[in-house]
Parts: C-alpha cells; structure tokens; sequence
C-alpha cells in the first residue's frame, strides 16, 4: 500500500490497496443499516416533532425550548479542540463510543416522571437539562470524528449514489417510525406516551452503532498535530476563499431552515389548530418527498457535478417560507396543503443535503487537511444550526400573545419567523453560487441539455457518460 505523509497533521494519505477497497465495499451496507437505525432513533427522541411536543407538554415556555434545541448544534464548537484527539484515539473508536453513550444518557429520560413526583418540577426541569448537554456533548465529540472517517470509508466516485441510498433507506425507516408515533401519541396523554418512544429508540439507536463495527478505516495515529500546529492549520483552512464561500453558503441555509422549521409544529397545532397525532404524521411527508427525490440527486450528482444539484435546491429553498407565508389559517382542506410543503421540503432539504456533503468531500475539502476542515465545518454548522432555533424561540417569546392583522393576513411571532427566513436562503443561494463545481458542468449547461436533449448517453472529455 503506497502511503504519503500528510504534511498537516502526521497522518499517512494512503492510496487505497485492493484489501481495503473491498472492506470499503463490504463496510457500506453496514453504514446504510446504522442510517437506518440511527433514524428512527432521531426521530422518536431528540429530533423531529416528537421531542418539540415532548417539550411542550412539559410546559416549557418557548423560549426555554428554543435554548435546549439549540444546544446541539451549539456544542459542536467543541470540534475545534478535539479533532487531533480524535484522530490519535481512533476516529472509529471515538464515534461508537460517543455514539453509543449519548443513547444511553438519552434513554435516561425514561426517568423524567418519577423525578417529578418524588422531587418536583424544578429537579426534574434541571435533570432534564442535564440530560440533553451530556447528550449534545456526546454527539458532538462522535460526529467531529465521523466526518473524516466517512471520506475514508466512502469511495468518491459512489459517494452521491451512496448518500442517495442512505437517504432514502433512512427516510423509508424514518416515515414508517413517524407513522407509528404518531398514532402511539394519538391513543393517549401524558408524557408516558413519549417516554415509550425514546426508550425503545435508544435500543435501537445502540443496535445501530454495533454495526458499525464493521465498517473499516478510522484508525488511531499516534502522530497527530500539536495544539499550536492545529491552530495553525485551522486558520490556514479559512484562508481557502472556496472553503469559506460554501461555509457562508450552508450556514446561511442553515439559519433561514431553521428559523422556518424549528417551531413549525407548533404553529400547526398552536395556530392551525392540528392534533398532536396528525403534526408527527406529517413529517412522514417529508421523508417521502426525500425518498423520492434523492436517488435521482445522487444519479444526477455523480454524473454531472454537486452543483447542478445544489443550486436549483437552493433556489427552491426560498419558496419554502413563502408558501407557509400565504397558506391561510382557515382555507378547506388545511392538512392537505400542509403536506404538500411538508413534502415540497423533503425533496429541496434532501438534494441540498446530497449536493452540499458531495461537493464538501468531494471538491472542497482536501483529504490531507480533513481533520482541520471538517473541524471547522462542523463547528461552524453548530453554531449556525443553533442561532436559528435560539432566535425563533426568543422571538415567539417576545411575541407572546401578540397578533394583528395587515388586511387579510394574521401578522404574529410565527409570521416574522417566516418572513426573516426569506434573507437567509437567498442569500446561501447567492453564495453557494461562488464555490467552485467539482465537475466540468455547469448547473445552466446540465439544464439546458436536459431541455433541449432530454436524458441521452453521452461521451464529454473527461467523463464517460455523464447521464
């Protein structure tokens, strides 16, 4: 196996041997099989709108929902100082065991009821706390060593397609957990109701972390950067104009999705007047809106670039918040409108999501400066992750009880959310724009053929075939 020192951090770039391109290929069908247990997890505990109920049926004031949303994006600063750490200790070791411990502090909320009876609300609001900051700090360390290890164990030239499966097997498992939730929280009342939910996620969170056993790479190397030369690298990565243009681009995005989504279902069932049942139910339109979109974005991105992908997304992404925007609050059929922007966002957040991780591993991060890349990425979408739910809980706190109207139109918190989500995607349209593709198409070329040549097979300089 030939190697080559990497001159950022000790680590040896090897060029990959036959042994290990087949463990690769063996590896992906155990990484797909943690996606899938890894999103019903999510799902039915900390992410989605089982836990953004879960919240509010404690009597969280929104304010208070919106600081504990946002502190797991907010912890992933902590990628910043811990990936060296993480590539001396093992990127995989470091990823299951804080992939597997966060289930286990998350399956601690099963506790939460007998806290309340035998210590009062106020223990229990601080065990609550508790709970999720170990939780946070835990996904956090595991996901700053699984970005690096991912483009190890991803070969390139399958990395679209590969993500489009993990999509839609994961978006498949996602709909059928959200169904099943959503009736589980339809037949009752209580908190037990959601405690049933994130005991046996955690469960099957923990199944899907034993299979990545499998999945090769992410050794330790002893020989990894000093703080100072870690420093050193991490400012080195935000003089790269093209690593800081697509990191405006997805923070940006980042903010305006989440100052649209973060307190959606409580719009709906706080202001449209929808069943707690029928919120999680309507998720699963976004899972199939994602189902069915990615596998032609990950076709689509490994023939002709990320960017072709990338920018009609972004651009979509700004009729998001204008729909929600112009849906009346009382108009016949209510639910059916509001499924279909809930599946019109499961297609514009999944080629987003494909496009953007293929063209970051593809193009925009060097292999031999990952550990400092991926570092400031992830931290860079925590703390852009988390401004967004930060602000829109603040600002529906603000609100509180204030509505007016501008002609037809009823004007509250949930209305300015939607409003100031508008500047934030334009704008990550505008600066995706300005990274460079990964590929020798162009978003107007591969449209413009798709118009006037329809999907025909066709040979171009340096690549075979690229429909």
């Amino acid at each position: 196996m030939g190697e080559m020192l990497n001159a950022e951090d000790g680590i040896a770039r090897r060029t990959v041997s036959p042994d290990f391109a087949a463990a690769q290929r063996r590896g992906l069908p155990w990484c797909l099989a943690q996606g899938v247990l890894n999103s019903v997890f999510y799902f039915w505990t900390f992410g989605g709108s089982v836990f953004l109920l879960f919240l509010d049926e404690l009597g969280l004031p929104k304010g208070q929902i919106g600081f504990l949303l946002s502190l797991f994006p907010f912890c992933g600063l902590l990628a910043l100082g811990f990936a060296p750490v993480a590539t001396r200790l093992g990127r995989k070791r470091v990823f299951l065991a804080g992939y597997g411990l966060r289930k286990v502090a998350m399956a601690g909320l099963v506790l939460l009821p007998w806290i309340l009876v035998q210590a009062g609300r106020t223990p229990a609001i601080v065990y609550l706390y508790g709970i999720v900051i170990t939780f946070a700090v835990l996904r956090a360390l595991a996901e700053t060593a699984y970005y690096p290890w991912s483009q190890e164990f991803v070969p390139n030239e399958v990395r679209g397609t590969f993500s489009a499966w993990s999509t839609v097997l994961g978006l498949l498992a996602s709909s059928l957990a959200l169904l099943l939730a959503g009736h589980v929280l339809a037949s009752g009342v209580g908190l037990n109701r959601f405690l049933w939910l994130i005991g046996l996620g955690s469960l099957l969170g923990l199944a899907g972390v034993a299979v990545m056993v499998k999945v090769p790479g992410g050794a330790p190397v002893p020989v990894a950067a000093a703080s100072g030369a870690h420093r050193a690298n991490l400012r080195a990565s935000l003089r790269d104009r093209n690593f800081v243009a697509f990191l405006g681009g997805v923070g940006a995005v980042a903010v305006g999705m989440a100052l649209l989504v973060a307190f959606l279902p409580l719009y709906l069932k706080d202001r449209l007047g929808l069943s707690a049942g029928t919120v999680v139910r309507l998720d699963a339109l976004v899972m199939l809106g994602g189902a069915l979109s990615s596998l032609a974005a990950g076709y689509l991105a490994d023939r002709v670039g990320s960017r072709p992908v990338l920018m009609p997304a972004a651009a979509l992404s700004v009729l998001l918040p204008l729909g929600w925007l112009l849906l009346p609050r009382q108009v016949p059929h209510l639910v059916v409108w509001c499924a279909a922007l809930y599946f019109f966002y499961g297609v514009v957040s999944t080629c987003l999501v494909i496009g953007s991780g293929r063209l970051l591993f593809n193009a925009v991060v060097p292999p031999e400066k990952s550990t400092a890349y991926t570092a400031i990425y992830y931290a860079w979408i925590g703390i852009t992750g988390g401004i967004g739910p930060l602000l829109a809980g603040g600002l529906l706190s603000l609100c509180h009880g204030w509505q007016t109207r501008l002609g037809p139109v009823v004007v509250d918190g949930h209305t300015i959310l939607f409003m100031l989500a508008l500047g934030p995607l334009a704008f990550g349209w505008f600066l995706f724009g300005r990274v460079k593709p990964d590929d020798i198409h162009t978003t107007r070329s591969v449209l413009r053929r798709l118009i006037v040549h329809g999907f025909r097979q066709e040979r171009v300089k340096g690549n075979a075939g690229w429909l």
